[in-house]
């Protein structure tokens, strides 16, 4: 296991230098799993009491752990795959996307779908001056978001269209590309790497951020919507990250993204970086440490040459 401790330490051996790295380890993973069961057993006792008061009071729909439930998928096909290439000889079952659309049973072909997508993003999903919402979403219509959601048509209406992006954010490039999903062909996938600069107020939460001059770059992202045959939106999901190194976001996506770019993040751990590890999972993490410290792998339980 050369490479896996520090320099030569002249107080201590090799020997004892791994024994006191393992100890470490072992201690400091140890005080993460006890302060964990303390926590649990905490927040066990404190949604008890919450779910106690709202079955009594009828509070709490739709909040964090009471989501609604979303919308299933309503059309799909199945896939069809290539049979040449590399990954046909491994079973990879790389899609034949052309073979696949074309068992299609949508009434939208993918370059209407794709065109009405942007002519939705274009209409700022109805909040533009002088559209209607219910022009381009469903009145079932649900906004899911990795956090957020999921919210209804006049929900999402009045969040969204409070936010004024084009006033805050007046060079904001989305830099997307679009695709239809070949085995959901109802659904039409954006991909996206914003950018932008925070030039004018920005308004969130009833407040107003002001100008900060600061450059925006979100992590690259996924969103999607997903249409009715009379090509209305009942489903639009957004802020999807794939890459939390990019940007300056720290993994953020969508409106969450922008506020932690420019310096005005949540005071919540969903609104500080895309993941926060849990206390248990440092613990097991630092358990595996101290075994590979002793010269095992944590996986294979085989010694590391």
């Amino acid at each position: 296991f050369q490479g896996l401790l520090p320099g030569p330490s002249p107080a201590f051996s090799r020997p004892a230098r791994v024994m006191l790295r393992a100890f470490g380890n072992l201690a400091t993973a140890l005080i993460l799993a006890c302060t964990d069961v303390a926590l649990s057993l905490t927040a066990f006792i404190a949604y008890a009491i919450v779910d106690a008061i709202d079955l009594v009071c009828g509070s709490g729909q739709n909040t964090a752990r009471k989501k609604v439930a979303w919308h299933t998928p309503r059309f799909t096909t199945a896939p069809v795959h290539k049979t040449d290439g590399p990954l046909a000889k491994e079973g990879y079952g790389e899609l034949d996307v052309g073979a696949t659309l074309a068992r299609s049973t949508f009434s939208l072909t993918p370059e209407l779908l794709v065109t009405r997508t942007k002519e939705v993003l274009a209409a700022q999903f109805g909040t533009r001056e002088g559209d209607n919402a219910a022009e381009f979403l469903s009145a079932d219509f649900q906004f899911v978001a990795p956090i957020i959601g999921p919210l209804s048509r006049d929900e999402f209406v009045r969040a969204f269209g409070s936010f004024k992006l084009r006033e805050a954010i007046p060079d904001i490039q989305d830099n997307a590309w679009f695709q239809v999903d070949p085995l959901e062909p109802n659904r039409c996938w954006f991909f996206s790497r914003p950018t932008g600069t925070h030039t004018g107020p920005l308004k969130f939460g009833g407040s107003t951020i002001a100008p900060t001059n600061k450059h925006i770059e979100t992590a690259p992202q996924a969103s999607s919507m997903l249409f009715n045959e009379d090509g209305k939106v009942y489903t639009l999901t957004v802020g999807y990250t794939m890459d939390k190194r990019v940007g300056n976001s720290n993994g953020l996506g969508a409106l969450l993204g922008i506020l932690y770019a420019v310096g005005k993040p949540l005071p919540v751990p969903e609104g500080q970086r895309l993941y926060t590890p849990s206390l248990r999972f440092e613990s097991f993490e630092r358990i595996g440490k101290m075994v590979e410290t002793l010269g095992f792998d944590p996986n294979t339980r085989q010694r590391i040459p």
